[in-house]
């Protein structure tokens, strides 16, 4: 059996135009220093800090949480009740977040690097509780303009439907009371 060649990396300066002298990882076209591998595992959630951006799908949701979905009072305009749905749990996760760094005084971050290798930093776990504070002030703010969104929709929908039933209810009138001599009107 003919034992394979590596394959190198495709890799190229843009600089020089070179390419890079690294053999590609298996199951990859570059080598580990050019991405190979590299990035995080599905679903990490490594990087969220305050929890204001963090994405929530419906499938992933744990089960205190569904049971808040189905709790939250809406009843019209589906799109804003459902970012409605998910503001509140947003803002539950972000007041829980705060909850278990109450209970801590220094946060350690461990990020490792290929370049530097592992290191660590401290953080004081009252600045981490005030990013998220003012990141929960904001999304309270996004929940409150969202509110009043759906009102002045809900408002203007009421508005466009009492205008249309009164103005059918006006035609239906002007036929009654004013019949078109071709037009008979039949009772029975």
């Amino acid at each position: 059996m003919a034992k394979q060649e590596k394959k190198r990396c495709k890799a190229q300066s843009k600089q020089t135009g070179e390419r890079c002298k690294r053999y590609a990882k298996p199951g990859y076209d570059v080598c580990h220093y050019h991405g190979a591998g590299g990035g995080a595992p599905a679903g990490n959630k490594n990087a969220v800090t305050t929890g204001e951006y963090e994405t929530i799908w419906m499938d992933a949701l744990e089960e205190e949480e569904r049971v808040l979905f189905h709790a939250v009072d809406t009843d019209v305009l589906k799109q804003l009740d459902e970012e409605i749905r998910l503001i509140t749990i947003r803002e539950r996760r972000m007041l829980q977040r705060i909850q278990s760094l109450k209970q801590q005084h220094v946060l350690e971050e461990i990020s490792e690097s290929s370049e530097f290798g592992t290191t660590k930093r401290y953080v004081d776990a009252v600045i981490r509780i005030q990013q998220i504070e003012e990141a929960l002030t904001r999304v309270q703010e996004k929940k409150a303009r969202l509110l009043e969104l759906k009102h002045k929709v809900e408002t203007n929908l009421g508005a466009v439907e009492t205008s249309t039933i009164n103005a059918q209810i006006t035609a239906l009138a002007d036929l009654i009371n004013n019949p078109a001599p071709d037009r008979v009107m039949d009772d029975g």
